[in-house]
């Protein structure tokens, strides 16, 4: 497992992205707007709509990922990283909510179909609108390898869909203007639909996990075991809790209780204590740790093997 990218860096980059995501948002917002303005194309009109709310959502998700970025205050010892998880489960939802209602508009475009209105200017603003969601949804695909940010990942999902459902408005209305195909407009957002509905509960239940607590991956925690048992002095731990902040990997809470001779002093013991954190902070530089001391002798065992 590579190290998890640092707290600094991983603010700078999740900074970058709700920045260009916004700008983006904007820009096709004012495309859109300035198209309806001399067309009052119908087509264009839902598209606009649709980027308006892709704007409050994306607005939302800026301040929030921001607030979850701050450094932590007297009142709020933990921090803020749990903003961060508000906003992808925040996210989750809207796209999860708009999917269904798009699923349900395709079952009733089957069962009453209707023609797509097809204007010249309505198809080269979809065109531009799925030239720039590519290039965005790119972007963010690559902020998700770097930090594998929740958030980061919810945006991602939420402009795919957008660029999946206006690249299925194109393929249709071509389809539609040249074939007569009217069913292929609802069995397109259909599909997209039910793909986005599916990625939607996966990063519901990611974010879900990060409010309530969940424990980090299991290969974190094994190799902070490891880390943990490699010093001559331990024999043991027990009592090994975490708990991730935020959606960076490299930011968690840990507490673990280590077991050592009862016949060490009270200074050794601290120089123990302090060169296992020193191990784990060389792996995991963003760590908040808790160590704890118990004699051997007043414990149950609970040693943890490869």
């Amino acid at each position: 497992m590579s190290s998890p990218i640092r707290q600094s860096q991983y603010s700078k980059v999740l900074r970058r992205s709700t920045y260009i995501t916004l700008i983006t948002v904007l820009f096709l917002i004012s495309i859109k707007a300035v198209a309806f303005w001399f067309t009052g194309s119908i087509v264009i009109l839902s598209t606009l709509a649709d980027s308006f709310f892709d704007f409050v959502i994306t607005a939302t998700n800026f301040f929030l990922v921001r607030a979850s970025l701050k450094e932590e205050t007297d009142e709020h010892r933990f921090g803020f990283g749990k903003y961060e998880a508000l906003s992808a489960f925040i996210e989750a939802m809207f796209i999860f909510v708009v999917s269904v209602f798009i699923l349900y508009l395709s079952v009733q475009r089957v069962i009453l179909p209707e023609t797509i209105p097809y204007t010249n200017i309505a198809l080269i603003v979809m065109v531009v609108s799925v030239i720039v969601n590519f290039f965005l949804v790119r972007y963010q695909s690559n902020v998700i390898k770097h930090t594998e940010s929740t958030s980061a990942e919810a945006e991602h999902a939420h402009y795919f869909q957008d660029l999946l459902t206006n690249t299925a408005v194109i393929v249709a209305i071509v389809l539609v203007g040249n074939f007569n195909l009217t069913l292929a407009d609802p069995i397109f957002a259909a599909a997209i639909s039910l793909y986005m509905i599916y990625s939607s509960i996966g990063i519901f239940r990611k974010s879900t996990d990060i409010l309530i607590d969940k424990e980090v991956n299991s290969q974190l925690k094994d190799e902070i075991k490891t880390i943990v048992v490699s010093h001559p002095k331990v024999d043991g731990f027990h009592d090994f809790k975490t708990r991730q902040s935020g959606s960076s990997k490299g930011k968690f809470f840990m507490q673990i209780h280590i077991e050592i001779n009862e016949n060490t002093s009270f200074e050794e013991s601290h120089n123990i204590v302090d060169q296992v954190e020193e191990k784990i902070l060389n792996k995991f530089p963003d760590a908040e740790i808790i160590i704890h001391v118990d004699p051997n002798d007043v414990v149950e065992k609970v040693v943890w093997h490869d």
